[in-house]
């Protein structure tokens, strides 16, 4: 559901958003293609349990809108971008999925942006919508199979130490 969730967002606001790059959790050390709108589901809140065995959750999702401080009159652009994507969320309701409508909780100024955004214009678009999670997607991470654990005694521990740890090798 959550990948789905993702996935479904970014596909409806793309369509109906052609002007603007949208994706979800994109790598910003790299160089991105502005105005961007980038997707994020930012906390789960308890919800209104539904007695089915589901965990019901309140899922926050954040929409980043990002934009070129020097294109011309931008910081009016970003004011209209930001509410079309804000009206765009409401229209959109439940993006066809098994959760309740979206429901918008800001539109503005984003003042908490990560470090990589300075110097970019910032607005936030946040909404909520309630969800019943069931079976869980199966998450495939990376293998990581340790051959050994460094054990150290307190104080001698810490750089400087590493030679005065008992090493145990794993089979």
């Amino acid at each position: 559901m959550i990948t789905q969730l993702h996935e479904t967002i970014v596909a409806h606001l793309q369509s109906r958003l052609p002007s603007l790059q949208v994706c979800a959790y994109p790598d910003l050390q790299a160089r991105v293609q502005l105005p961007l709108l980038v997707i994020e589901l930012s906390e789960f809140e308890p919800g209104d349990d539904p007695g089915t065995g589901q965990l019901a959750l309140i899922a926050t999702m954040q929409a980043r809108l990002i934009l070129d401080p020097t294109s011309p009159d931008a910081e009016l652009h970003i004011r209209q971008l930001a509410a079309r994507v804000g009206a765009e969320i409401h229209r959109a309701m439940n993006f066809g999925l098994p959760i309740t409508p979206a429901r918008i909780r800001q539109i503005g100024p984003d003042g908490f942006s990560r470090a990589e955004l300075d110097g970019y214009l910032i607005w936030l678009i946040e909404w909520v919508h309630e969800l019943d999670i069931g079976e869980i997607e199966d998450l495939t991470l990376p293998a990581i199979s340790p051959t050994q654990i460094a054990w150290g005694f307190e104080p001698d521990v810490g750089i400087g130490h590493a030679d005065q740890y008992e090493v145990i090798r794993l089979p």
